[in-house]
């Protein structure tokens, strides 16, 4: 992959971690609206999450689709590095690093999420074993 490559996939990854940040920033306020048991706000915010998550969708799509035009090597090797794999040249360094930034926090996301859905559903919760 040419170092222009590394760069498309690095400046998708970054959107990917702002439209995350949204999401996080929005379910944090979500669950202090819960704390505060106020269903009004609750309900906005929920409401207010469902455009970045959709901005993140579509980010997601077209790098799956960008990424569809690699050879099977170089998506192989994208996917080493977002597992957290360390990088053999200098031009994977900032995908890597990005990378690795957006996975510790959709991590966070989804443990945030996880809790306030949960707490907000119950045993009706996407997440309820």
């Amino acid at each position: 992959m040419t170092r222009d490559d590394w760069l498309e996939l690095t400046v998708l990854e970054r959107k990917k971690y702002n439209y995350l940040t949204e999401v996080q920033d929005v379910t944090q306020q979500l669950a202090e609206s819960l704390d505060r048991n106020d269903q009004v706000s609750a309900r906005m915010l929920v409401a207010m999450r469902q455009d970045p998550i959709r901005q993140l969708a579509e980010v997601d799509s077209g790098e799956k689709l960008r990424l569809s035009t690699f050879p099977e090597e170089d998506r192989d090797r994208v996917e080493a590095l977002r597992r957290g794999e360390p990088p053999r040249e200098d031009s994977e360094r900032i995908f890597s690093e990005q990378a690795g930034k957006t996975r510790r926090l959709l991590e966070q996301v989804v443990n945030l999420d996880r809790r306030t859905s949960m707490r907000m559903a119950g045993a009706q919760s996407f997440y309820h074993k």
